[in-house]
């Protein structure tokens, strides 16, 4: 077995600083920026700094209300919009049906949560509406 006895060799300066790599040959200069894939957080909703679900909820209603013209839908309705207006998003669906559920006053469930909103009206089987105040700033902004 015979050992290669050439070595490559650089002439020129070869260097790596944080994450950028410069090799330099005669006159020449290249740098090189290395970056790694941005993580994303499992099982975690990914949203614009400052938005909340309840964000996408009512805009996801106010959406329905000016596409449609009225004022009554289901969560699954909203879902469904909100998925098209964000289909990065990932949302589940029990996570959603939370929400609506916690932006209703006048839902049985809403007792239970937490973080309680004032959106919609339970009309009864499912069904939704926007309060009347959400309904003029939904209106006042679309005009």
């Amino acid at each position: 077995m015979t050992e290669s006895t050439s070595t490559p060799t650089i002439d020129g300066a070869f260097r790596i600083e944080e994450n950028t790599l410069t090799l330099k040959v005669g006159d020449y200069t290249l740098s090189l920026k290395i970056e790694g894939p941005q993580p994303k957080l499992i099982g975690r909703l990914q949203m614009e700094p400052g938005q909340t679900l309840f964000d996408v909820v009512l805009e996801a209603a106010a959406a329905f209300v000016r596409e449609n013209g009225e004022n009554e839908f289901t969560a699954a309705d909203l879902y469904h919009i909100a998925q098209e207006k964000h289909p990065d998003l990932e949302i589940k669906r029990n996570s959603w049906n939370s929400h609506i559920m916690s932006s209703t006053r006048n839902h049985p469930s809403y007792r239970h949560y937490t973080s309680h909103r004032d959106y919609f009206r339970y009309l009864s089987r499912g069904k939704y509406a926007l309060t009347p105040d959400m309904m003029e700033r939904v209106v006042n902004y679309s005009s």
